[in-house]
């Protein structure tokens, strides 16, 4: 995995002081992150993370005063900027839906290696979905890519479906712009019109949308 141009933020919510504290010195050992925080429940998470407004945020989804998905779901509308990533110990499939829909990009099993973790953090730092083998195949295995309906069709332009469907293939945003000749920020543009076309707030909802053919 590439190394990453600058140092990236994680915050990490977990109330097993155990393994917050472990997900803490991987990340401050890794020479791309340094963790700028970490917070035992959600009431907590709620109202630190906005102030520190990092780069990664990695929750588990079970807490003691609620769920990651309600943390993401609360907070991705406000912190737009801010990539959050499910680490937990359910494979449950509305679990990894509901987290997905919610606005999580990227979905890891606890059981996943800390050299794992490392490369998932990297890759969503390169605009990536990382998500665990098991969770990957249980997203494959109920999503197909349909035709486009004609009314979705109509919302987003050749270019915007071009990038939607390199998405879907699970390209990174510089790869994308590698196939399509053109630079990461006029990716990031087409995608950021894709998400208010489909009114959604992450790639990989965006993602999910274009594969489900009861949605589109």
């Amino acid at each position: 995995m590439n190394e990453l141009e600058s140092i990236v933020s994680v915050a990490i919510v977990e109330d097993h002081e155990e393994i917050s504290s472990s997900l803490e010195l991987l990340i401050n050992n890794s020479r791309n992150f340094n963790c700028v925080g970490t917070f035992p429940d959600l009431k907590t998470s709620l109202g630190k993370l906005k102030e520190i407004y990092p780069d990664i945020v990695l929750t588990d989804i079970n807490l003691p005063d609620g769920t990651g998905i309600d943390l993401v779901r609360k907070l991705k509308p406000e912190m737009s900027l801010t990539e959050f990533v499910i680490l937990t110990m359910y494979d449950d499939n509305e679990l990894v839906f509901e987290a997905l829909k919610a606005g999580a990009t990227g979905y890891l099993l606890k059981r996943t290696p800390p050299s794992k973790i490392i490369d998932a953090l990297i890759e969503v730092s390169q605009g990536g979905s990382p998500m665990s083998l098991e969770i990957a195949r249980k997203v494959v295995n109920n999503f197909k890519i349909p035709s486009p309906s004609q009314t979705v069709q109509e919302q987003l332009t050749e270019r915007e479906w071009e990038i939607l469907g390199y998405l879907s293939k699970g390209l990174r945003y510089k790869e994308i712009a590698i196939e399509l000749g053109i630079g990461i920020e006029t990716v990031r543009s087409h995608l950021r019109k894709v998400y208010e076309k489909l009114q959604v707030r992450s790639a990989t909802e965006a993602v999910l949308k274009y594969l489900n053919k009861k949605t589109i």
